[in-house]
């Protein structure tokens, strides 16, 4: 299953889609964007296509953000601690 492109992702516009710039995934959902991984921008041109990547995703989230009328100050961050969860193999 080919993942969508950083360009291709709408932001805030679903729970469900991903995509990967090098060692960087983003996970939307509708209230925030998740960014997990790492990656190193090398001076280089494969550097500057991840660099133009990032660039390119981040943009297009501070326009939808500026675009959104009656934008909150501030919402509750959303819980990423983990919970105590049943084994299932037990």
């Amino acid at each position: 299953m080919k993942q969508p492109t950083p360009t291709a992702l709408v932001p805030f516009a679903d729970d469900s889609a991903s995509c990967t710039i090098d060692g960087i995934t983003i996970e939307n959902g509708t209230d925030s964007i998740a960014f997990y991984g790492q990656t190193d921008l090398t001076r280089d041109r494969a550097g500057l296509r991840k660099a133009q990547d990032l660039l390119a995703f981040l943009q297009s989230v501070v326009d939808r953000l500026q675009s959104t009328p009656d934008l909150p100050a501030a919402i509750k961050p959303p819980s990423h601690k983990g919970g105590k969860v049943d084994n299932p193999f037990m």
